[in-house]
């Protein structure tokens, strides 16, 4: 009976994260409807970030990586406030981005995620004298 009653919380307690994940997918989706998102850009692809690279183990050297890119977006969204374009900086936060969208470590959904964030980037970098802020 306890048996029972144990793995029927551990299925519980699983469909309860399966359930808020796929919400954060669905929120992820509604953030970027319409061009909103385009002033906070930084911010979203660092909270993408975030939520990614969470519940995974990364190496020191893949950790060291991603806060030095979440730093750079952080400084990215500060100069988008501010009017100023950084192309260098830019570049470094695609290769990395890039870099996790290809890990095999994460789920073909969190890739696709990430393959998403460069491609915004990417858009950015092309158009940004075209985006209102």
């Amino acid at each position: 009976m306890k048996t029972k009653m144990l793995a029927g919380l551990i299925l519980a307690a699983f469909l309860g994260l399966n359930v808020a994940a796929q919400d954060w997918y669905h929120d992820r989706e509604e953030r970027y409807h319409g061009e909103g998102w385009r002033s906070q850009i930084f911010v979203q692809v660092r909270s993408d970030l975030d939520h990614v690279w969470s519940a995974r183990h990364a190496s020191d050297k893949e950790r060291n990586r991603l806060e030095r890119t979440k730093q750079e977006l952080t400084q990215l969204q500060a100069k988008l406030d501010a009017g100023r374009f950084d192309n260098g900086t830019l570049n470094d936060v695609i290769d990395s981005i890039r870099k996790s969208a290809n890990d095999d470590r994460l789920s073909p959904r969190d890739r696709a995620v990430l393959s998403d964030d460069v491609n915004r980037l990417k858009d950015y970098q092309d158009n940004h004298n075209h985006w209102k802020r």
